[in-house]
């Protein structure tokens, strides 16, 4: 069967990935009402594939990237068929309370207040880095040399709020805030970069990376705000089976298999389910 494609006028597509072939399938897990999902037998995920190399759209249509890798062996674990949804990151967690997908897979930030609506589950951490071009002579060391400058990044994601925060701890210095420039994705964030629209843009370690190695710029910080990325799941049943999973991945190795390439690990020991019907504290 070949794989099915479809754009909305809204920008969203729907990806049907086959599992992996001659990899042999372990015990489904009992007590999981596949009926009661999005889609019956399938485990759909929405994604916002505009962060490579973690999940992004290659040249031949196809969606690629670790997250899209963790997702499908997440789903072949669960003896699911996976199913990408890809859409804005603003439309996510509205579409995952509305269950037009099961789960979001796309590599948002743990917050208290998500934890309170939705099953969270951190599988891991991810720091932010500033970029610059390489052409540019203004020498930065920490963010209070970024005093005044033009800083380009995805609208409504954890690096916008650490960009803002970044803003309000120079103005509590008493130096000139950043002037925030918000865009749709990271990719035109980063076009804004190489066009001189912007002196440097916000993203997230690995996204950093990846954009340097096409040249012309490179990360000036790294390593800022470390904090829990996670998998946000609506049913509860399902986020435990998902964590079940994931902590095998973890115990036979899978998940450092997958992540290692990326220069990504997962956080240390158990992985657990933070959300209204478990604990909703920090991990």
């Amino acid at each position: 069967m070949m794989p099915r494609r479809f754009l909305s006028f809204f920008g969203m597509l729907s990806l049907v990935v086959a599992a992996p072939a001659g990899q042999a399938l372990a015990a489904c897990p009992t007590g999981l009402d596949t009926h009661a999902m999005a889609s019956p037998g399938q485990l759909v995920m929405a994604t916002n594939p505009s962060l490579p190399p973690l999940q992004y759209m290659r040249i031949d249509g196809r969606l690629h990237g670790m997250r899209i890798e963790l997702g499908t062996e997440i789903a072949r674990r669960l003896c699911l068929r996976p199913t990408y949804i890809s859409t804005a990151f603003s439309t996510m967690i509205l579409g995952l309370l509305e269950r037009r997908w099961d789960v979001v897979d796309t590599g948002m930030f743990y917050k208290h207040e998500r934890a309170r609506m939705l099953e969270l589950i951190p599988y891991e951490i991810q720091s932010i880095s500033i970029s610059m071009a390489d052409t540019d002579p203004r020498p930065v060391s920490n963010i209070m040399d970024m005093a005044g400058m033009a800083v380009g990044v995805e609208l409504g994601g954890f690096e916008e709020q650490r960009t803002r925060d970044i803003d309000r701890q120079l103005r509590a210095a008493g130096r000139k805030g950043l002037e925030i420039h918000t865009f749709d994705d990271f990719s035109v964030a980063f076009m804004a970069l190489r066009a001189g629209q912007v002196a440097a843009v916000t993203s997230i370690d690995a996204v950093a990376t990846r954009m340097a190695q096409e040249g012309g710029l490179h990360p000036v910080l790294s390593g800022l705000f470390p904090t829990p990325v996670v998998l946000a799941v609506h049913d509860h049943a399902l986020a435990t089976a998902i964590a079940t999973v994931l902590n095998d991945m973890r115990i036979d190795g899978t998940l450092e298999r997958i992540m290692q390439p990326y220069g990504i690990h997962p956080p240390p020991g158990e992985i657990r389910l933070y959300g209204p019907q478990t604990d909703a504290t920090n991990p």
